[in-house]
């Protein structure tokens, strides 16, 4: 069977999912307004009333969508906030902080950017307590935009441009030195067709950003969206990519999913940048928040020696595979889904033996939703 490279497969993933809806972003405007967006027009319609002050989105594993707002216009309190995606209205959860923007972290957590003292700290948010955790400085102090993009945590920072946030110390690298990018968006969103986009701010445009240059493309202007500082994709889509990975022989061992999860078909993943013939598992989970009464992600480096490496979700079942005799190698595994299994969910992570530290890669994860 001939797989597809893997910078092949985000495109594949997008034409092979289900058409996207006609807006089908939800988005936060500073004053006040929720909004629905299309991500490939740009178009606009605004259909609720959220919480004045608010500055950032994103879904937890729960499905629940977070904003953050401040209290008055003039002050200095915050809150945490729900965000109904049917009505457009906010419900104060939590006392906040000078929270700048969200992305989805591990298990059921949200990553966020803090202002403290004008600095930028990445922290961790918990939605079933409330409870805010510093990770670390970022180095930085203007990150607007946050996103778990294909398993990589990226920011935009208004005058450096796009930056690579490390979830573990929260420092931040700009991988394109004096590619800046428009200044003013503060609003980032991992789309499931494979694209990471920004948009928001004072500019009121959509962009799509290249991560393997920093650069943004204008897809339209969002007229009629004042202020944006959030947006996130509405619904649940078939494959969702979390997690960080580690380095296989030849780089990031960055799992995809290359067929449309539905019924009667198969779920097709393959992972890249492993050392070529050598033996690989492909793991299949019902969770990606515990493994035998443990927490995920699990870190494995305390116990096999590896170099960044988690597990990543539940070790219900393992198959056994082989990387194909290509270098860089792929490892890929098809698994047949069974009729009148709409609405399944499984987590699927990649493992393999090869010459790293540790003798092992783990790849990032996958959530895939049998549709």
């Amino acid at each position: 069977m001939s797989v597809p490279q893997p910078s092949l497969c985000v495109v594949l993933i997008g034409a092979l999912l289900a058409s996207a809806p006609a807006q089908d972003l939800i988005g936060v405007g500073y004053g006040g307004q929720t909004y629905l967006v299309n991500s490939y027009t740009g178009a606009v319609t605004s259909f609720g009333t959220g919480l004045f002050g608010m500055n950032a989105t994103a879904r937890d594993a729960s499905g629940t969508i977070w904003t953050t707002h401040r209290v008055t216009p003039t002050g200095n309190n915050y809150s945490w906030a729900t965000l109904d995606p049917i009505t457009g209205s906010a419900t104060i959860a939590y006392p906040g902080a000078d929270i700048r923007c969200l992305a989805k972290g591990p298990g059921n957590t949200l990553y966020a950017i803090q202002e403290v003292a004008f600095a930028d700290w990445l922290v961790s948010f918990d939605p079933n307590t409330g409870t805010v955790t510093p990770i670390g400085n970022t180095g930085y102090g203007a990150v607007q935009g946050l996103a778990m993009h294909q398993g990589v945590l990226y920011g935009w920072e208004l005058f450096s441009g796009l930056v690579v946030i490390d979830p573990a110390t929260g420092t931040a690298t700009d991988p394109f030195p004096g590619v800046l990018g428009p200044t003013y968006p503060q609003a980032m969103c991992s789309h499931p067709d494979g694209r990471l986009l920004l948009g928001g701010g004072t500019n009121n445009t959509l962009y799509e950003l290249d991560v393997a240059t920093g650069l943004a493309t204008t897809i339209a202007v969002t007229t009629g969206a004042a202020d944006l500082r959030g947006l996130e994709p509405l619904g649940t889509s078939a494959v969702e990519v979390f997690g960080q990975g580690c380095d296989g022989a030849y780089g990031p061992a960055n799992l995809v999913v290359t067929s449309s999860p539905v019924a009667g078909g198969q779920i097709l993943t393959v992972s890249g940048n492993h050392a070529a013939n050598s033996i690989g598992a492909v793991c299949f989970g019902l969770s990606n928040t515990t493994h035998l009464g443990l927490s995920l992600p699990l870190p494995l480096d305390p116990l096999l020696g590896t170099s960044g490496c988690s597990l990543l979700v539940s070790l219900d079942l393992a198959v056994i595979g082989l990387t194909n005799s290509t270098t860089p190698s792929e490892l890929s595994y098809a698994l047949a889904i069974g009729p009148g299994t709409s609405g399944a969910v499984v987590y699927v992570q990649h493992a393999c033996f090869e010459p790293v530290a540790g003798g092992m890669s783990w790849s990032n994860a996958v959530s895939v939703t049998v549709q």
